[in-house]
């Protein structure tokens, strides 16, 4: 009978903590099933059930409870290893980001900034020129990088985190009246078959014509500004860093920028393949969620 490994102590303890087997995926990037294959191959190398599984998640057994604090105390030691380890022997390798603009532009400056002081020898590739979120799906999938960043949900294949909500906010000709712009032209951003902004205000009974598709924010604001329609943009394409700080762009005074009549937001996070990362990738995924994505200052 095979013994009880780390991974699998690790996995037990996500799930109480977490409180399902759905979000203990989540959390170590792993499939349901995955998590579901360590549970019960710890409870067959101890010989005894740890987890009663109910509509609402999971809850430790009598043997789950005696077992718990150990496992506690197993893992705090390996992890103390693994810090002795590292205070001699510098994290290092190389770890591959594609993300889409904005994303990369609000998030990756930071982390890049602290890896320099903190992790040198880790290299960081970025493809920052995702214009479609589909492109850094592609890119996951197909092996070509390690991390992706982008708008939720994807792939089924892939494991996706959220960091942030980003919500959309109405840019106007300034000449326009007041009155809801939804009958004048509408200037859309990302690939025309891109239709989550279009899908989401029809369930609200808002129905878009777009008469252009266009990749890039500022050309679009460039169009709302002689008045050739009103666009929906995301607050992250709307800011900039400005001497370390967060702000938002300026734009032209012919273009007003109003908030939404009607709530609308886009759920951005980070994507990954299935499985063990590296040491590297580990660290950099970490550094990425702990950013405070604060919305830039008017």
């Amino acid at each position: 009978m095979a013994a009880p490994t780390l991974a699998q102590l690790r996995t037990l303890l996500t799930v109480v903590r977490t409180g399902s087997f759905t979000a203990a995926a989540v959390e170590l990037n792993l499939t349901q099933s995955g998590v579901s294959h360590a549970v019960r191959g710890l409870e067959e190398a101890l010989g005894a059930r740890l987890l009663e599984r109910h509509g609402r998640g999971a809850q430790l057994t009598e043997a789950g409870r005696r077992l718990f604090p150990m496992a506690h105390h197993i893992l705090d030691e390996a992890a103390r290893l693994r810090g002795e380890v590292h205070a001699v022997v510098p994290l290092s390798g190389t770890v591959t980001i594609a993300s889409i603009t904005s994303l990369a532009l609000r998030v990756l400056p930071p982390v890049l900034a602290q890896l320099r002081g903190d992790a040198p020898e880790i290299v960081v590739q970025v493809r920052d020129a995702c214009m479609e979120r589909y492109a850094v799906e592609a890119a996951v999938l197909r092996g070509e990088a390690d991390i992706g960043l982008t708008q939720l949900p994807v792939h089924p294949r892939l494991m996706a985190r959220a960091i942030c909500t980003d919500p959309f906010e109405l840019l106007v000709p300034s000449d326009w009246s007041a009155a809801l712009p939804w009958g004048r032209p509408y200037i859309h951003l990302g690939p025309a078959t891109d239709d989550f902004v279009m899908q989401e205000l029809r369930q609200r009974g808002v129905v878009l014509q777009p008469t252009l598709s266009l990749l890039t924010d500022s050309m679009i604001v460039e169009l709302v500004s002689r008045g050739l329609g009103y666009a929906l943009l995301p607050a992250l394409t709307l800011g900039h860093w400005v001497s370390g700080e967060w702000q938002q762009v300026e734009l032209p005074s012919v273009v007003t920028r109003r908030p939404m009549p009607l709530p609308l937001s886009r759920t951005l996070g980070t994507v990954t393949r299935p499985g063990e990362h590296s040491p590297a990738s580990r660290y950099v995924l970490g550094l990425i969620w702990a950013v405070e994505l604060q919305y830039a200052k008017s």
